[in-house]
């Protein structure tokens, strides 16, 4: 009997309960986790090319330009995004002095999350 007075009693409140837990996941922040290119072998990061996405369209996509900068093993990078193009997979970086560029996806570092 008690066991249909407390099922009653969250079913009537389930609402409150709902938004004090969604509340508190948001407090805490369990979706701004970073991501962070550690890198193990020396890497190339490639400037940000603007190019058309085809001869008739206005849109543009990013494609990786010249090399910009050679990351040494030991030195991590901030990940803002990623593209997954055509002849490419990369990941759009933040390096510490605020340049951006791309690095191609490959085996010379490892993505953590913090």
């Amino acid at each position: 009997m008690w066991f249909i007075a407390v099922a009653k009693r969250f079913r009537e409140h389930f609402a409150v309960v709902a938004l004090v837990v969604s509340g508190a996941f948001t407090l805490v922040g369990c979706g701004d986790r970073e991501t962070i290119l550690v890198i193990e072998q020396p890497t190339e990061v490639h400037s940000l090319a603007q190019v058309p996405s085809s001869p008739d369209s206005s849109s543009t996509s990013v494609e990786p330009g010249k090399v910009i900068v050679i990351l040494k093993a030991g030195e991590s990078v901030k990940a803002v995004g990623e593209y997954h193009g055509e002849g490419h997979d990369a990941f759009h970086v933040k390096l510490a002095d605020g340049t951006e560029g791309l690095i191609l996806a490959g085996d010379t570092f490892k993505v953590v999350s913090r």
